[in-house]
């Protein structure tokens, strides 16, 4: 398949060509999809106790809720060398890929795989006060730790920057020596660092090429044989269209996503927000958004898979023709896992001697010396 055999035409009773506005999405040398949850932390709560009746799991924490009504997901591909538009490729072609997981301020965590070699910028920051909820005391010695990560002597530079949550180069294989680096030279909790280095690793399927062009594939299928289409209306400038389509397909087009969502639900302990569809041949509904003969929005309840009477979970997929994330490899130098553990140990070293210093004053926060 050709990005350009994703051209579908026209579906009887659709309105405006639905293939047309697949191909103006990829006229572009990069595609952008954002993801977020339609739902207030009080909704996302009722969502998640029943989902937590159904997979027998104990009643989440509002906090929970709270996390993912504030989950924003960006991932971006592109052609490798952004110079073809990316309806004019082979599939199996290589892209350039980047993904960011924010939520509602600044990005905790990004990643980037250009050129085969992948970079990392994780903000320890914006983990503790978005992702955790951490109160003032637990944001303000992130912030500290941040600021001291950049005294680290010259040698330790490459460590200095990635703890101070600039771009670094990573070796996905050496993921679990990063975690010993964490374990070992910043007490961080073993079972968390490995948590988080298979995170990573689970997010590869998202930077891959080759899901890439499946899921556009996926989305071709979707808008086939299977489906219904219909025009409801208008809205803030864009016509919309109700796709109506097996739970099976459907579960199957949105596949790399769920799967993310479900693997990271499980590895930190959530309740699950995907289920699999209860009725596989179950019609479900998603409803595209075309604006200016661009297909820009897509927005699917994922409560539909735990059959009728279940909260409504909207999940909005925002398409966007470019990059909203730069897909020019940053400047950045290898990190080693040995100069991570130098470099923590290194900073805790020197947090107990200004501990032990007689000559500290005793002020509470960053006004310490």
């Amino acid at each position: 398949m050709t990005a350009a055999g994703c051209q579908l035409g026209p579906v009887a009773g659709a309105g405006p060509g639905l293939g047309d506005a697949v191909d103006q999405l990829m006229s572009r040398e990069a595609v952008t999809l954002e993801a977020s949850f339609l739902a207030s932390p009080e909704e996302l709560h009722e969502y998640l106790v029943r989902s937590a009746e159904l997979s027998g799991d104990p009643e989440p924490d509002p906090q929970d809720a709270e996390v993912l009504s504030a989950l924003e997901l960006t991932a971006v591909a592109g052609e490798s060398e952004g110079e073809r538009k990316m309806r004019d490729l082979d599939a199996g072609e290589p892209l350039s890929a980047a993904l960011s997981v924010g939520f509602g301020g600044k990005d905790a965590v990004g990643i980037k795989q250009i050129d085969g070699l992948l970079y990392l910028r994780i903000g320890a920051d914006t983990i503790v006060q978005d992702a955790l909820r951490g109160d003032r005391s637990e944001v303000l010695a992130a912030e500290r730790f941040m600021e001291r990560a950049g005294e680290l002597p010259p040698s330790l530079d490459t460590a200095s920057r990635a703890l101070q949550g600039s771009w670094v180069l990573v070796d996905p294989f050496l993921y679990p020596s990063y975690g010993d680096a964490l374990d070992i030279g910043a007490g961080v909790d073993r079972d968390l660092a490995d948590n988080i280095a298979d995170a990573l690793t689970e997010s590869a399927p998202l930077l891959n090429s080759e899901h890439q062009w499946a899921l556009l594939e996926q989305l071709e299928q979707a808008l086939g044989t299977d489906a219904t289409l219909r025009t409801t209306g208008e809205e803030r400038g864009a016509e919309l269209v109700e796709l109506e389509l097996p739970a099976a397909r459907a579960d199957q087009a949105l596949g790399p996503l769920l799967a993310l969502l479900t693997q990271q639900s499980d590895r930190f302990g959530l309740t699950p927000v995907v289920h699999d569809p209860v009725d596989p041949d179950a019609k479900v509904t998603a409803e595209l958004a075309v604006r200016n003969g661009v297909l820009s929005e897509v927005t699917f309840d994922l409560g539909q898979f735990a059959g009728e009477d279940f909260p409504e979970l909207p999940l909005r997929l925002t398409l966007n023709s470019g990059s909203a994330i730069s897909l020019t490899a940053p400047e950045a130098p290898m990190l080693h896992p040995d100069d991570l553990t130098v470099a923590l140990l290194y900073l805790d070293l020197r947090e107990e001697q200004r501990r032990a210093d007689p000559d500290r004053a005793d002020v509470p926060g960053p006004m310490q010396p």
